[in-house]
């Protein structure tokens, strides 16, 4: 495994660990996973000095405890040489969110971690890949990590109840094990595989979504649900098949489906969108585009705007720009200051993330939004996003309460067929 794929599931491993209340047993992996995030948050491509106001405000945003957490990570990076600390703020050396990753992954072997940390790391990869039975890979687990019997419970009972897989209950007391990764790289076999388990109709409707969100990057989940159904919409989401983003402002919650491999033309989307950064800044412009309003909106096309941001232009001054762009400031994705061009001044906006700029303009360009007859760009005046895995998780949870066998079909013919 590679050092940014295995940073990615140290991100992954650690948004799980946030969500329960006691990180026993997997500390080394918790500290590497959160200074991953914070170094992801205040880097940008190019050497950055980032204030202790906008540290603090960057550290709570990535769900950081300023008075418990941050100190120590801050040591912790810089002990790593990844940033220099002054009594003013923070120096960070251009990182990108592959270089974060790898640092990360760095950050984890350097910490000792237990042998348990390490195959947790590695029975998600497993069950990414395809759906897998408990009992087939726990002696390779066991061979290959030294584990005790004992141990490998543990492992697997606490991959479980933490959320490092999802596990699906089988006849003949087999536990089927998978996560949301599982359609972010080779994809084309496990679709074929998913529609195969379907019936005719529900194969046409997949085929027609799929082809849609290929087109146009991002569809409503309003819409997904209604063309879908909801019974067929809960079972494809459940595992994976779309990834579901919330974006929200003071006024409503908005849901967009994108596919999972959307940034994989090149490289593996599970390490380019790790932090949600590239989901986060296409489903915010998608929101503009769509639903928000174009009285304050100045700036003209978004394939132009996109590609002025990831040159290392700054585009304004729009007055919108200081009020509707909160959400990609507090990821350190975009950074707003007082700038004038052409005689006028006023808030101007440039991309801290040039990578991520790309990957939404290779989405974008891919789906062919800029193209469906729209002129200008709105405000997109969206301030929170939750990711696709917080939004499968709760996909998951419902569907489990109402069919604890929704997905077994799916899930079974992913283990056993489509040439996988």
């Amino acid at each position: 495994m590679d050092k940014k794929t295995k940073g990615s599931w140290l991100i992954h491993h650690t948004n799980k660990l946030q969500g329960v209340t006691n990180q026993s047993g997997y500390e080394k992996t918790y500290l590497a996973g959160k200074a991953g995030i914070l170094l992801s948050a205040i880097s940008a491509n190019k050497e950055i000095t980032v204030n202790n106001d906008r540290l603090a405000v960057l550290a709570k945003a990535a769900n950081i405890n300023t008075t418990f957490e941050l100190p120590k990570l801050i040591e912790v990076l810089q002990q790593q040489s990844l940033i220099d600390k002054s009594p003013g703020g923070v120096a960070v050396l251009g990182v990108t969110t592959s270089t974060a990753l790898q640092h990360t992954s760095d950050l984890f072997d350097s910490l000792a971690p237990t042998a348990n940390e390490v195959a947790s790391i590695e029975l998600a990869e497993h069950a990414s890949i395809a759906p897998v039975l408990a009992n087939d890979i726990a002696a390779n687990l066991a061979d290959t990590y030294k584990l005790a019997t004992a141990d490998l419970g543990q492992l697997f009972s606490d991959a479980e109840q933490i959320g490092f897989v999802d596990t699906e209950r089988l006849d003949g007391n087999q536990t089927l094990l998978f996560n949301g990764n599982l359609f972010r790289r080779d994809t084309t076999q496990k679709i074929k595989a998913v529609l195969d388990s379907l019936n005719p109709a529900e194969q046409v409707k997949l085929n027609e979504l799929t082809e849609t969100l290929r087109k146009r990057a991002c569809v409503s989940t309003d819409h997904a649900k209604q063309f879908l159904g909801d019974a067929l919409f809960q079972k494809v989401t459940a595992i994976g098949l779309f990834d579901i983003s919330v974006v929200s402002n003071s006024t409503e919650d908005v849901g967009f489906l994108t596919l999972p491999s959307a940034f994989s033309k090149y490289s593996n989307s599970m390490i380019d969108d790790a932090f949600d950064l590239a989901k986060a800044f296409v489903s915010s412009v998608t929101y503009g585009m769509t639903k928000s309003y174009y009285e304050r909106g100045q700036i003209q096309m978004v394939d132009a705007l996109l590609g002025a941001l990831v040159r290392g232009e700054s585009v304004g001054p729009v007055r919108a720009i200081a009020e509707d762009y909160k959400l990609l400031e507090l990821k350190g994705v975009v950074e707003v200051t007082h700038g004038s061009k052409k005689g006028r001044s006023g808030p101007m906006l440039r991309l801290l993330k040039t990578e991520v700029g790309e990957l939404a303009l290779q989405a974008i360009r891919q789906g062919d939004v800029s193209e469906h007859s729209l002129n200008a760009l709105p405000t997109a005046a969206v301030t929170t996003f939750n990711g696709p895995e917080h939004n499968r998780e709760k996909v998951r949870r419902t569907q489990t309460k109402m069919s604890p066998k929704a997905t077994n079909d799916m899930l079974s013919i992913l283990r056993t067929g489509g040439g996988l």
